[in-house]
């Protein structure tokens, strides 16, 4: 048996979907696995219904315990200082063009700066992973199935209980200056170990999101596109091209793989005549994010006028 155990659970057609990737790696790496399927519904019943098979896991457990979402992957061996620690090791969110923790938010609702995946914990943990539950029950409305976020109560928790922690940080921001240890996103760097994945949220339509105007903006946000495009310099290059609504291909990226009026890089693909991007996962399409700044200067691209004809105020 491994010293670690890695647990991560969701609905039927996201665990079929998207949970093969970290059973691989953790097979590769030599770590238990425990995965389980929750009831659909709401995403704040799926938070719930998550919430309460985590703490029955360490209920129950002998292992060290890592909670990470079903489409998290592990790039490479996982620190002896995380598996071996006597406490909780947490990971708080970096956001965009942030170089210190933030108070990331859940659109207007309370903050939590701390994020559920990956996050480990081990048996002794139970009793104040028992009162984090109650504490999320408590300010939730059960009779309505309208639960509060798992995060929020999470910091309250360990600081109400005296937890003592091993603190890191899960990076949102590419421009980060300190290590990217563990990303919010699928790029890596050196010092990459977990990645965590977002994309489907925005672009599977039956993926729930936690914010739902992110999930019905017909504009892409820059995060979404940077963090999930490896080459960091090239996106950079990709959104001027953008801007510029530059349809020569010559001026693209030697590495842009033109078919018809899509210009292809990595999982992306660009279309300049429309504004438009897609990725080759996913089958819908939302406009590349240099729309909103050309709709702010207002200028009258060939791109903005169709925009603004086909959506008007």
């Amino acid at each position: 048996m491994s010293k670690l155990k890695i647990f991560a659970a969701g609905t039927k057609y996201f665990m079929d979907t998207y949970s093969g990737g970290l059973k691989q790696d953790c097979e590769r790496y030599g770590y238990d696995i425990e995965t389980d399927v929750v009831p659909d519904g709401s995403f704040s019943e799926l938070n719930y219904h998550i919430q309460q098979r985590m703490v029955q896991i360490v209920k129950h457990s002998t292992q060290r315990i890592c909670f990470m979402d079903p489409e998290c992957r592990i790039v490479k061996p996982i620190p002896d200082e995380w598996i071996d620690c006597d406490k909780p090791v947490v990971f708080y969110k970096i956001d965009d063009d942030a170089q210190t923790e933030v108070r990331y938010q859940y659109g207007q609702t309370l903050t939590c700066p701390i994020i559920m995946q990956p996050f480990f914990v081990g048996p002794d943990d139970y009793k104040w992973l028992q009162w984090w539950r109650d504490c999320s029950v408590a300010a939730s409305d059960t009779e309505r199935k309208q639960f509060v976020p798992h995060e929020l109560f999470l910091e309250i928790a360990m600081k109400f209980n005296n937890v003592t922690i091993n603190k890191n940080f899960i990076t949102y921001n590419r421009n980060f200056k300190g290590k990217h240890q563990v990303v919010k996103g699928s790029w890596t760097t050196q010092d990459t170990i977990i990645q965590h994945p977002a994309i489907q949220g925005v672009l599977d339509p039956h993926v729930k999101h936690a914010i739902t105007s992110r999930k019905k903006d017909i504009v892409l946000d820059k995060r979404e596109l940077h963090n999930h495009f490896q080459d960091f310099k090239t996106v950079k290059v990709v959104d001027e091209l953008m801007f510029k609504e530059v349809k020569d291909i010559e001026k693209w990226p030697i590495s842009t793989i033109q078919d018809g009026i899509w210009y292809g890089l990595e999982d992306w693909q660009f279309n300049p005549s429309t504004g438009k991007l897609r990725h080759k996962k996913f089958s819908s399409e939302r406009y590349h994010h240099s729309l909103r700044k050309k709709l702010e200067l207002g200028v009258k691209t060939p791109v903005v006028k169709q925009f603004l004809d086909t959506n008007p105020a």
